[in-house]
């Protein structure tokens, strides 16, 4: 039994080293993130005080703004577990994300503006 456990465990990883990286965002991609804005005012206000700076760097390795490759492999954890690593901190990311006065619910919401693709946020707005 645990020669099948970890011969399918090597087969996994294998698997995952010959797909393909997503494709870096282009510079439009950039530019929309750098322009997004969650449209409830008060979540703005919250977004462009703790979040713009890392997620719409490239170099921050921080999900980009509506970009939905940077979003899929986190998104399917659930709203949880992602909430969970805003308030503990996760990788690069501090501890409640420069927002210490945030509840759950403004997580949620940021975490929902942030991985909406930009093409959805723009159809809704129009």
């Amino acid at each position: 039994m645990l020669k099948k456990t970890l011969l399918a465990s090597l087969l996994s990883l294998l698997l995952c080293a010959c797909t393909q990286q997503a494709a870096p965002p282009t510079a439009a991609q950039i530019t929309a993130a750098e322009n997004a804005r969650p449209f409830d005012a008060e979540i703005s206000a919250i977004y462009q005080r703790s979040c713009i700076s890392c997620h719409t760097t490239i170099s921050s390795k921080a999900p980009l703004v509506g970009f939905a490759p940077d979003w899929q492999a986190r998104l399917p954890q659930g709203m949880d577990l992602l909430i969970q690593h805003v308030r503990e901190g996760y990788k690069a990311m501090p501890a409640k994300g420069f927002c210490s006065d945030c509840s759950n619910q403004d997580f949620k919401k940021l975490i929902e503006f942030m991985s909406t693709p930009v093409a959805a946020k723009q159809a809704t707005k129009e």
